[in-house]
């Protein structure tokens, strides 16, 4: 961790224990299954705006949503017509910057430096060798240093809107109608490799609710003490409370750091917040007003009680027996009471997760005196169940027994587990990633193998939770290394979970790994290279390895360079014409075989090729002759040659039918006045590089002369 993380951390301490239980009541971090990330959102309607912020249950997510941006969509409630509000990104450094140099409220400005620290503070951690002996305590430290960082981030974005802005994680729509329903969508604009990200959905009806935080407390007097109990409202937590002496205006504070409804681990019914001032006269009255904090952190009075201490004895403490699991869903609480029980006017049951406190009260009312036992079916069936009774007189006076912890009897096993992927490298490093239980219970894994299906599967690695209160994560990822040079081509395997009752599953399917083909191909041959003026014909001998998939064929014009790729062919070509080349050029050919694991053979031997000039030239064509004046007027066509300067030569025939040379030119017509009663010519193109074509056919004009 670097220095600068221990500053904010000593800066914050106090923020960190003021503000670790606000998050509880608010965004409900439960870890998401595996693979998966949602987005919690909270909004509210306020001074005819909506005011919505978001957080990914992620830190990963998080952090990633940091360097991008977040799409905020709104629909009327039921239509699902979704339209864009906005779209938010978190400010850059200097933008930062200058928003905490401008903040005059300091409350506000400690906030905002709070926020920036984690967001720009170095990552790098000074790192030293860590010995065995002290090593895991090390990280631990580190571990907890960097979450208490993380949580007083997550916290302080929660309760200042100016942090959540900054972020990119709030924002305020101005559009919205009053007495209108809406559903808000956020979505992050950015993928991760790893976690599937859901949106984040809320709905808000654009109203002003005056009651919406107003709550009975109820008060119960006691010796030099008042109770204050009430039934928690999900909008509200952190609360605070202020008294006032009979006849004074003013309210003095009893707490600085919030207090909290608590409930049971696993316990999803109704909590209960309370409160006790000790610090009073008895059969004075004093005034209350509760105050609670929202997830937008303010602070609003939810109600205001009287209450009057009184000189009371409670009744004796119950005696509370063993309770029994008496069927899958009811536990019996049963217990006595002694003494004078004249005014005793019955019983509340209450359970916890741990026999220290924070019970939950479960009874909604008051259990009448007679009565000696309770069935709760709400427990906890995969965690710990403590129960307490307490007892009420008719002046409010109360007991309570000790703790007592029900057995639970745990027989059901895990579901069969499943092993969703197996990789294997060329290393022949498997990795195997499990698909997590859905068991609360779920104390981890164990992995077999077999070098066969119908061999016994011998265990590898244990990867198991120490106890129900580990926070670890269930292992999911195992690796293993196998030897590649094996007469078995697949290893086999399978795994078994366990609860923390020791309740095994049956055994997953079993799932083969093929070891990777490190063997390169036969390479193939050349035997044979056939040239001419325009094209090279190669004859190859194909690789014979079976599992070839492809042949590349690489080729160059400079003996000094490298090759580079030319073709690549299937197994079955045994002969690769080459029509892209040049006279006069050498062309220097290899190839070698791809198998299907992509182990490539040996060049072939190389060979070359060059094309040469035969010195044939096209045939002269199209030839055309007319009587133009008392001449013969020739003309012809004849194609562009790249590179090669062309003349033609006309040849006539002479009085004893031979064709001789007659006359030469560059153009492509010729003007013959030398005309008889018949005239025939056939003309040929030459080069100057001494190529020729063959002599045209014969082009015959008769009857020229009268």
């Amino acid at each position: 961790m670097t220095n600068k993380q221990l500053v904010i951390m000593k800066k914050y301490s106090l923020t960190f224990i003021f503000l670790t239980f606000i998050l509880i009541p608010y965004y409900t971090f439960a870890q998401s299954s595996a693979g998966k990330c949602k987005i919690a959102v909270v909004a509210r309607y306020k001074d005819a705006a909506a005011e919505i912020r978001w957080i990914p249950d992620n830190k990963t997510i998080l952090m990633l949503g940091f360097g991008n941006s977040y799409t905020i969509e709104r629909s009327e409630a039921g239509s699902n017509n979704f339209q864009k509000v906005n779209t938010i990104k978190a400010y850059s450094r200097a933008a930062w910057e200058t928003l905490i140099a401008n903040e005059m409220n300091l409350d506000t400005k400690s906030d905002l430096e709070l926020a920036m620290d984690f967001l720009f503070v170095d990552s790098k951690s000074d790192k030293k060798s860590i010995n065995l002996d002290e090593g895991i305590g090390e990280l631990n430290e580190q571990k907890n240093k960097e979450d208490m960082i993380y949580s007083v981030f997550v916290m302080t974005t929660i309760k200042n809107a100016k942090v959540a802005m900054a972020l990119g994680l709030g924002v305020f729509d101005n559009t919205v109608q009053e007495g209108k329903t809406y559903v808000y969508r956020i979505t992050l604009n950015a993928k991760s490799p790893i976690y599937e990200i859901e949106n984040g959905n809320v709905t808000l009806k654009a109203i002003l609710d005056a009651d919406l935080y107003k709550n009975e407390v109820f008060v119960y007097p006691g010796d030099k003490r008042l109770s204050f109990v009430w039934a928690s409202k999900p909008e509200l937590a952190g609360y605070f409370a202020e008294r006032a002496e009979e006849g004074e205006t003013a309210f003095k504070p009893l707490n600085t750091i919030p207090f909290y409804a608590t409930q049971g681990s696993g316990f999803d019914g109704p909590t209960n917040g309370s409160f006790m001032d000790d610090s009073v006269i008895n059969y004075k009255t004093y005034k209350y007003r509760f105050y609670g904090t929202t997830s937008f952190g303010d602070k609003v009075l939810f109600a205001e009680v009287k209450g009057m201490p009184r000189d009371l004895t409670p009744p004796d403490k119950p005696i509370i027996k063993q309770p029994t699991h008496i069927k899958p869903k009811e536990v019996q609480v049963t217990w006595d009471i002694y003494g004078d029980l004249s005014d005793l006017r019955g019983f509340i049951v209450a359970r916890s997760d741990r026999d220290t406190g924070n019970f939950t009260i479960l009874n909604k009312t008051i259990l009448a005196a007679p009565v000696r036992s309770y069935i709760d079916s709400t427990f906890n069936t995969e965690g710990l169940n403590y129960y307490i009774v307490y007892a009420l007189d008719t002046a409010g006076n109360i007991s309570y027994s000790y703790p007592s912890y029900v057995a639970l009897v745990d027989s059901i096993p895990p579901a069969k587990p499943e092993i969703i992927s197996a990789i294997i490298d060329t290393l022949g490093v498997v990795t195997l990633t499990v698909k997590k239980g859905i068991e609360k219970d779920l104390k981890g894994y164990r992995l077999f193998k077999a070098n066969s299906p119908e061999h016994e599967f011998s265990v590898i690695e244990e990867a198991f939770l120490n106890d129900k209160y580990d926070t670890s994560k269930v292992k999911l990822i195992y690796t293993d290394t196998v030897t590649l040079h094996s007469l078995t081509p697949k290893i086999y395997y399978r795994i078994k979970a366990l609860d923390f009752n020791y309740n095994q599953s049956v055994f997953s399917d079993i799932i083969a790994v093929i070891r990777p083909d490190t063997i390169p191909p036969v390479a193939p041959l050349f035997n044979d290279v056939i040239v001419n003026d325009k094209l090279i014909e190669l004859h190859i001998v194909p690789s014979v390895s079976k599992d070839v998939k492809e042949h590349i064929l690489y080729r160059k014009t400079d003996l000094d360079s490298n090759y580079r790729v030319y073709l690549k062919f299937n197994s079955n070509n045994t002969m690769i014409i080459d029509s892209n080349v040049n006279a006069g050029t050498t062309y220097y050919y290899t190839m070698r075989a791809v198998d299907l694991s992509n182990n490539y053979s040996t060049y072939a031997h190389s060979v070359y090729g060059k094309p040469y000039d035969s010195g044939i030239r096209p045939l002269v064509q199209n030839i055309t002759a007319n009587i133009i004046d008392k001449k013969v007027q020739l003309k012809w066509d004849y194609p562009i040659l790249i590179n090669k300067e062309v003349y033609f030569v006309i040849y006539k025939k002479n009085e004893k039918g031979q064709l001789i040379q007659y006359a030469q030119t560059s153009e492509k017509i010729f003007i013959d006045k030398n005309i008889a009663k018949e005239n025939a010519y056939s003309i040929k193109a030459m080069t100057t590089d001494g190529g020729h074509s063959k002599m045209s056919e014969p082009i015959t004009i008769k009857d020229a002369v009268e």
